[in-house]
């Protein structure tokens, strides 16, 4: 055979193809297959799972052969996170710090729920209260938020602001700490609430020093009607809560006077003290905050309603929304200076003057939970000398069991006669291959033969 002869196959040694054309077809279709199995076998097993934390529920990876596989599905790589009562959540906006105080109907444990980065739609306002303190100058705020979910799931949660005269009660927003406090959504968040405190230490002093009012200390209660986006915004269509100006239904109050009698709206028992009522002296400041806590708090989830005078700074919504002066006297009145300040921004923001308060405060999208996600099925290279074996006993498994096949049908194949014109003559088996023994035991009884007779001869002589 000569060196550039290609030998041919034979499954087993007893079963050889003669043909050239099979030999050439299978040598040629060698590589070819040799090259996808290896191909394949990259992907396969080329890769080995790793575990990493994520800041985004939805994370996947993108390597070469997601192009014939197709990339996984959002969600699939991570873990959800479980949040219980009692821990601290933010949201992407990062104003204010929230806390769960209650989960109905859990369904994570007995006071857990799951949490993979769904869009806070279905999250508003569902009370607020407040409490004031004219002789430190302390406002204290607390807002209650109510989130829906399926299967009459819902997640209370409630956050607190403080502002007074002493440092050690004022309390900074949390974008505050967690970026800086240059940052303009929290300077200027700080700067509009700040204004809307001294709106009611002033008003409240001076209705002191005018004996209008004796009243020290106040606290009070409000609800708020439910609006999330997902009501607000239906079918593309504002509803009313959306468009209107947000509802504050006081639902208690209390305040202390100067001779240290608490005086209530209501009272379970009954009393000879008339009851309290939010007069119109403190009601207007107290409300210009509190509408404006309700715009900061839909800011921060994500809750786009044309009614936040903060997100959309038209002077017709600041009109309705705020109360533009206080009476100071029983004959005077006096500015608000909220409202005073947000006017002039809002026309600013309309000009080419420059940039106003109101700039930073736009809502981007929809607001999700902060949460880091464990990511235990991504996927991750595998060194170079574990890659090389795994692709080798892999690529081996794989091409023996598809040469046994492909010589087994091979063979079926000839047998039948397609493979060439003449009929089933390509393979040859046992009783078609040269007898090697027959022929030597005939060469030998020759030559014993041919010995024989010279022997005779021999003996003749």
């Amino acid at each position: 055979m000569k060196f550039w002869t290609l030998p041919k196959f034979e499954y087993p040694a007893t079963h050889q193809f003669k043909g050239s054309l099979f030999t050439r077809l299978t040598y040629a279709a060698l590589p070819v297959t040799l090259g996808i199995l290896i191909t394949v076998n990259v992907a396969l097993v080329g890769y080995e799972p790793t575990a990493e934390f994520r800041n985004d529920f939805n994370a996947t990876q993108k390597f070469w052969f997601h192009a014939f596989t197709g990339p996984p599905k959002p969600g699939s790589l991570c873990d959800r996170r479980v949040f219980k009562v009692g821990e601290s959540i933010t949201t992407n906006a990062s104003i204010f710090d929230w806390r769960i105080d209650a989960i109905t109907r859990p369904n994570s444990d007995k006071s857990g729920v799951p949490y993979g980065g769904t869009v806070l739609d279905n999250c508003d306002v569902s009370h607020m209260s407040l409490s004031g303190d004219v002789s430190t100058q302390s406002i204290d705020i607390i807002v209650n938020t109510l989130c829906r979910g399926q299967g009459s799931l819902e997640v209370a949660s409630s956050t607190k602001k403080s502002f007074s005269a002493f440092p050690s009660r004022e309390g900074p927003l949390l974008r505050g700490i967690q970026f800086s406090p240059s940052d303009p959504v929290n300077r200027n968040l700080q700067h509009i609430l700040s204004i809307a405190v001294d709106d009611i230490i002033r008003t409240w002093r001076d209705a002191l020093e005018s004996n209008r009012t004796e009243t020290v200390y106040i606290s009070l209660s409000a609800d708020i009607e439910f609006c999330p986006p997902i009501i607000g915004l239906e079918n593309g269509t504002h509803s009313p809560c959306a468009l209107e100006t947000p509802r504050l239904n006081v639902t208690a109050a209390r305040a202390v006077g100067g001779n240290v009698i608490v005086r209530q709206s209501r009272s379970p028992l009954p009393s000879l003290d008339s009851p309290y009522e939010l007069d119109g002296v403190l009601r207007p400041p107290i409300f210009n905050l509190l509408h404006t806590i309700l715009a900061a708090v839909h800011i921060d989830l994500g809750n786009p309603s044309p009614n936040n005078f903060l997100a959309h700074p038209a002077p017709e919504i600041i009109d309705r929304t705020l109360t533009a002066v206080f009476s100071q006297t029983a004959s005077t009145v006096v500015p608000s200076m909220l409202y005073t300040y947000l006017r002039q921004q809002s026309l600013l923001s309309d000009s080419e003057s420059g940039p106003s308060v109101f700039d930073p405060l736009r809502i981007p999208g929809p607001s999700v939970v902060q949460a880091t996600y464990l990511c235990n099925k991504l996927l991750k290279r595998k060194d170079i000398g574990n890659l090389i074996v795994s692709i080798l006993v892999a690529t081996y498994g794989m091409f023996s069991t598809l040469w046994t096949v492909y010589i087994a049908v091979a063979q079926w194949w000839i047998r039948k006669g397609w493979w060439t014109r003449s009929g089933p003559d390509e393979l040859l088996t046992d009783s078609q291959l040269p007898d090697t023994k027959s022929g030597f035991d005939g060469r030998r009884e020759t030559l014993s033969l041919v010995s024989t007779k010279l022997s005779d001869r021999t003996c003749m002589v």
